[in-house]
């Protein structure tokens, strides 16, 4: 399915993948992160580039890769879900992938998920596993999944269970064009998992069960600046899931029920770290029978703020890893 000439043993194009790659002020990993993109064994791709006012060397480093990369900026700084929507506009492939600034693929990435998309008529989303890089360390490489991952139907495993990197991801284009909206420009960290739930809810999926992608987690990433908007904003897909489809509060009984729970906590997280345990115990008192760890959650909300946090950070890691 590779090569230069963008065909196949049989004659036929190979579909043309848009890579959606946003960049806010990310020169210092945009070389590598590109560069794993041109190093695809799978040739047939474009980047749709969306510079968000950036005022550091990223442009100029976009800008140094050729025709593949075509490059849009806008004047002012838009939240990244908007952004992400004024990228996939420009995009002409018939396959979306996506990759951020500080991550970077394995060479294999697009070949795996095209053949997979090819193969499976019936599927409109592939994920696969991947790497975490947990800086400032650059030599220490986690693999984020064991085991076999959700396939199919994986709308209530997801809510229960959501094991998706962004950067592993690839769509149809028409699954993202049959929904009345795309990435949703209310939120600022949860925008991908709206799409994807959103698209999930009707659409099949496909887990490539090898490393696609490398995913590093430091200090600048979204989701540790945000942390406290994360159970707001995870209510409000919710709530608007159920708004789409008012089927899915009996369907998936059970997983909202976890889902709700997993809100509960992550609202008492924010409140332990403030020490008031008070408001955390009361965030979880509904759910402390959910399984036996959320019980566990709520005691633990009775001892000093300082014992959760050592807890959550040693001993009780490995227990809450699924909590997310």
């Amino acid at each position: 399915m590779s090569g230069n000439n963008n065909m196949d043993k049989a004659g036929t194009v190979d579909p043309l993948v848009s890579v959606i790659m946003n960049c806010r002020n990310g020169e210092r990993y945009l070389r590598e992160a590109l560069d794993s993109v041109y190093a695809q064994s799978y040739t047939n791709w474009e980047i749709i580039f969306w510079d968000n006012a950036s005022t550091d060397g990223s442009a100029d480093i976009a800008k140094s890769c050729g025709p593949k990369l075509r490059y849009f900026k806008s004047e002012q700084s838009f939240p990244l879900g908007k952004a992400r929507n004024l990228a996939i506009a420009e995009a002409g492939g018939q396959y979306l992938a996506f990759l951020d600034c500080d991550d970077k693929w394995l060479p294999k990435t697009l070949e795996r998920q095209v053949s997979a998309l090819e193969r499976r008529r019936d599927v409109d989303f592939i994920y696969g596993n991947y790497f975490r890089l947990i800086m400032p360390r650059t030599d220490n490489l986690i693999l984020a999944l064991s085991g076999r991952q959700p396939e199919g139907n994986v709308f209530g495993n997801f809510l229960r269970n959501y094991p998706v990197c962004q950067q592993t991801v690839m769509l149809r284009t028409d699954a993202i064009k049959r929904l009345d909206a795309k990435f949703d420009e209310c939120l600022d960290m949860s925008e991908e998992f709206d799409l994807f739930m959103r698209i999930l809810l009707r659409s099949q999926a496909l887990y490539i069960d090898e490393p696609l992608a490398i995913y590093r987690i430091h200090r600048n990433t979204g989701s540790q600046r945000l942390y406290d908007k994360h159970p707001v904003e995870m209510k409000y897909v919710l709530d608007k899931l159920k708004k789409i489809d008012d089927s899915i509060e009996r369907s998936y009984a059970s997983q909202i029920r976890y889902y709700e729970a997993k809100l509960a906590y992550w609202q008492a997280k924010v409140y332990m770290e403030k020490n008031d345990p008070r408001s955390a115990r009361s965030e979880l008192a509904a759910y402390r029978f959910v399984t036996p760890i959320f019980f566990i959650l709520y005691i633990l909300t009775y001892l000093p703020c300082a014992a959760w946090k050592w807890l959550h950070g040693r001993k009780m890691k490995g227990s809450l890893k699924w909590i997310k």
